[in-house]
C-alpha cells in the first residue's frame, strides 16, 4: 500500500523569508512552488534525495495552516506518504477502525490526490496519504531546462518559456508573456531565415511567483512547446537560440 515517504509538511510565517534557508544556507534545490486554491496556501517543494520538503504559507488567516501557525507557530505540520492506490488506501484504513479528516480524497498540489489520517488514528501524527497523476516514480521535475508556466502576482501576468534559475531569491526565465505567444508563433519560419524578436531572459523576484506549471500536454491538446516546435520544425533549445 505504502510506496514510500513522500514529503514533510513545514507551516511558515513567510515564504519568502523562511526559503533562502533551506534553498542557500542548505543548499536544497527548489523543485516547484505553486497556489493550492482549495487549500488557501501557497507550497514551495525542496528535494532531498528521493523525499522533499514542503513549505507551506497561508493565504487566508482563516486557512488551516494559518490557525496552525497562530496556535502552535511556524513547524512540521504532517508527514506524507505515497500511495499507489489512493481509494484503496482509504477503504483499508476505515475498515481497520482509521478515522480519515472530512470527506477522504481530494486534490493537492501538483495534481495530486490527497487525503489526511486524523491524528487521534495516528497517535499525534497528521499524516498525508498522496497518490500521484501518473506514476509518480518517473515524475518530472521543475529544473533549469524545463519548459515552464509562470504565474506572477502584483500585477497578475502569466509567461511561457525555459527555465534558467530557480532558487530562493526568484525565478529567472527565458521566455515571453503568455498572451504574446500566439503572435511571436505566427513569426515563426520553418526555414529558419525569419527576422523576430524573441524570448529575453527576465528574472523576477520570489514575493511575485504564484505558481510554477511544466508545460505540459493535456490530453489531445498540444503543450505550447509542442505547438512552437512543430511550428518552428525544430526543437525547443534550438529555437530559443534562434530568438
Amino acid at each position: 500500500m505504502i510506496r514510500k515517504v513522500d514529503h514533510i509538511g513545514i507551516a511558515v510565517d513567510n515564504l519568502e523569508k523562511r526559503l533562502p534557508f533551506w534553498a542557500e544556507a542548505l543548499g536544497l534545490q527548489v523543485g516547484a512552488i505553486e497556489t493550492v486554491e482549495s487549500e488557501r496556501v501557497k507550497v514551495a517543494f525542496l528535494s532531498v534525495g528521493d523525499a522533499r520538503i514542503e513549505l507551506l504559507e497561508a493565504t487566508d488567516p482563516e486557512s488551516t495552516i494559518a490557525r496552525h501557525v497562530g496556535k502552535r507557530g511556524p513547524g512540521i505540520h504532517h508527514l506524507t506518504l505515497e500511495v499507489a492506490d489512493l481509494d484503496g488506501a482509504l477503504a483499508a484504513l476505515r475498515g481497520a477502525g482509521v478515522e480519515i479528516i472530512g470527506d477522504g480524497a481530494r486534490d493537492g498540489a501538483g495534481g495530486h490526490r490527497v487525503a489526511f489520517v486524523h491524528p487521534k488514528s495516528s497517535g499525534g501524527v497528521l499524516l498525508e496519504l498522496s497518490e500521484g497523476p501518473a506514476d509518480t516514480a518517473d515524475e518530472e521535475q521543475v529544473a533549469p531546462g524545463s519548459a515552464i508556466l509562470l504565474y506572477l502576482r502584483e500585477p497578475q501576468e502569466k509567461m511561457w518559456g525555459v527555465l534558467r534559475r530557480l532558487d530562493a531569491t526568484g525565478v529567472a526565465i527565458e521566455g515571453l508573456d503568455l498572451g504574446s505567444f500566439d503572435d511571436w508563433l505566427a513569426q515563426l519560419d520553418p526555414s529558419g531565415d525569419d527576422v523576430m524578436t524573441g524570448p529575453s531572459v527576465v528574472f523576477v523576484p520570489m514575493a511575485r511567483v504564484e505558481k510554477i506549471l511544466l508545460d505540459r500536454p493535456s490530453g489531445a491538446l498540444e503543450s505550447l512547446t509542442q505547438r512552437a516546435e512543430r511550428r518552428a520544425g525544430c526543437s525547443l533549445a534550438e529555437l530559443i537560440r534562434r530568438g
